[in-house]
């Protein structure tokens, strides 16, 4: 009778520490990384038994945490891929529209709930605003993440989306560590490449580069002041006012000394594809970028020079466990 009662005692003692090797606590620690999208299954299929969900065609998506609380996210599909620039036709903007996906801003994670909640900054929608917050659930196994939509603008409930985490590249070199985080759009310059004088300067609504440390790039850039829909799902006029532009895309980073070329694999604008070549300085937590001159009226060679401010770094980026 002792011998059993020993052991039970024993068997309460173990099972929670059991418990908590079987179930751990997910942190922004471990959501921090670059994730390449496997799979969207649309809101409404069904999963159950042995039907196999539907399936969106050729996604393609990126998505990205950092420890400090920024994410970032990029969804689309092989068959989007098209450039908009602004020239989308009336009569295709809504499908053009609906065709992408994605936001920057910050986030948070619930543990207990297995709930990730967004407070976007920006996005493709003008919809996503630090103003409107949104939930998804979230199922974390290894370096599979399974994200589930709950209720946001322009996406049906239950809409669940497969990501895979890409390891860091191999042997990172200091400048490429320098590079990477999460990098805030202050202002773009037009500036005179002969005299130095500033031509122009432009703000946008809040913009983000993000450089990783798995190789990839991210870029929103949405224009100022953008009117948001009447309702959550856009009229053709409304969709097309939207992209009209919109710098947007995901792509393979490559670094150099004082320059980065980004490799678009899948963007709104520019689109798939293209490869732009950037000549960046960091001073600090400035980030400077300047793209190759172009020739100005009067045959006056002109600059545009974009200024961005560090959120994040390799700290945030590379965390150390």
């Amino acid at each position: 009778m002792r011998r059993a009662t020993f052991l039970a005692v024993v068997a309460l003692c173990i099972a929670p520490a059991l418990l908590a090797q079987q179930s751990p606590r997910t942190t922004p620690l471990d959501l921090a990384s670059t994730w390449l999208l496997t799979a969207i299954e649309p809101g409404g299929t069904s999963g159950g038994g042995t039907a196999q969900p539907n399936r969106v065609a050729n996604p393609r998506g990126l998505l990205i945490f950092d420890t400090a609380g920024h994410a970032y996210e990029f969804i689309t599909s092989l068959a989007a891929q098209r450039t908009t620039g602004g020239q989308t036709p009336i009569a295709d903007a809504q499908a053009t529209f609906a065709a992408y996906g994605g936001f920057w801003g910050n986030y948070r994670v619930d543990e207990a709930q297995k709930k990730l909640t967004y407070r976007p900054e920006a996005g493709i929608s003008p919809q996503m605003t630090s103003a409107r917050e949104f939930s998804r659930s979230f199922q974390l196994e290894g370096n599979r993440l399974n994200v589930t939509s709950i209720e946001e603008p322009q996406v049906a409930a239950g809409t669940r989306w497969i990501w895979d985490r890409v390891p860091p590249v191999d042997n990172l070199s200091p400048l490429y560590k320098t590079v990477v985080g999460f990098w805030r759009h202050v202002v773009e310059k037009r500036v005179n490449v002969s005299t130095g004088a500033v031509l122009s300067e432009t703000k946008r609504s809040p913009s983000v580069i993000v450089y990783t440390p798995a190789g990839f790039v991210g870029v929103h850039f949405p224009p100022l002041n953008r009117k948001p829909f009447a309702a959550d799902m856009p009229t053709a006029e409304e969709a097309r006012a939207a992209l009209m532009g919109y710098i947007g895309y995901y792509g393979a980073l490559t670094v150099y000394p004082g320059e980065v070329f980004h490799n678009i694999l899948a963007g709104v604008s520019p689109a798939a594809g293209t490869t732009l070549r950037r000549f960046a300085d960091i001073v600090g937590d400035e980030l400077t970028v300047r793209l190759t001159p172009t020739g100005g009226r009067q045959g006056q060679e002109t600059n545009t020079i974009v200024i961005l401010k560090r959120l994040s770094g390799e700290a945030e980026m590379l965390p150390r466990r």
